[in-house]
């Protein structure tokens, strides 16, 4: 595991939750968009005072940010999928498109 591509890879995965462009993300934080691309392609890792910034305009906590698990277990999985869950309470659009795939492999 490489730390710097593992973080990279989840501070996409959130902007993205939260619809977010690198380019909102490097406004919210005061970088430039070159930064963020340089962090979520894991050649860069964002200075301590950065991280706490995208954090909080990721709307997550930093450990989550940090963590890598991939196997979990059924409960962590439930745990995991609540968590993304209330990233997009709001945005009918995806809820409902999460729903008709659940729905599907039931």
């Amino acid at each position: 595991m490489e730390l710097k591509k593992e973080l990279g890879r989840n501070i996409k995965k959130f902007r993205k939750l939260q619809n977010l462009t690198q380019e909102n993300l490097a406004e919210a934080v005061g970088v430039e968009v070159i930064s963020i691309s340089s962090i979520e392609t894991g050649r860069y890792f964002p200075s301590p005072d950065n991280l706490v910034k995208i954090s909080q305009a990721l709307n997550v906590s930093i450990s989550q940010l940090f963590n890598f698990k991939e196997d979990y277990t059924c409960e962590g999985y439930i745990e995991e999928i609540s968590k993304n869950l209330n990233l997009i309470k709001n945005d009918k659009t995806k809820l409902s498109a999460i729903n008709s795939f659940i729905i599907n492999i039931v």
